[in-house]
């Protein structure tokens, strides 16, 4: 798992950073996991499966509206949020964060998409 040490540093930083996490995934767009972090042990394959599924049906719903290319999809529930962002490159990959109810939207979404940005250019 390479792509799991050149992850680390990003997705440390991400953890640390962001008050409330509870798990990050990079996952390659066919779903499967290629990098984690996080205080909770959670089955990385599956959330990266399920992301991956997430992504992909946000994806054609924003080509039927005509919305251009998906960024980022934001989960909203009663005791947490999850996050899922589309990371560019010559082979697209996803992030996906998990926060607990604690956590801040806002700020959540601007330390991953500054994750993106690091991931993206570690790769191009």
């Amino acid at each position: 798992m390479s792509d799991a040490l050149h992850a680390a540093p990003a997705l440390n930083a991400l953890a640390r950073d962001v008050p409330g996490i509870q798990a990050i995934v990079v996952a390659s767009a066919d779903g499967f996991a290629l990098a984690q972090a996080g205080p909770k042990d959670h089955v990385a394959d599956r959330l990266a499966a399920m992301t991956s599924s997430m992504l992909g049906l946000a994806s054609a719903l924003g080509r039927e509206l005509r919305f251009g290319e998906l960024d980022t999809l934001i989960l909203d529930a009663a005791d947490g949020k999850v996050l899922m962002l589309a990371i560019p490159g010559s082979q697209p990959r996803l992030l996906m964060t998990a926060c607990d109810h604690s956590c801040v939207i806002g700020n959540a979404l601007w330390h991953a998409k500054q994750c993106v940005r690091t991931l993206a250019d570690n790769t191009n």
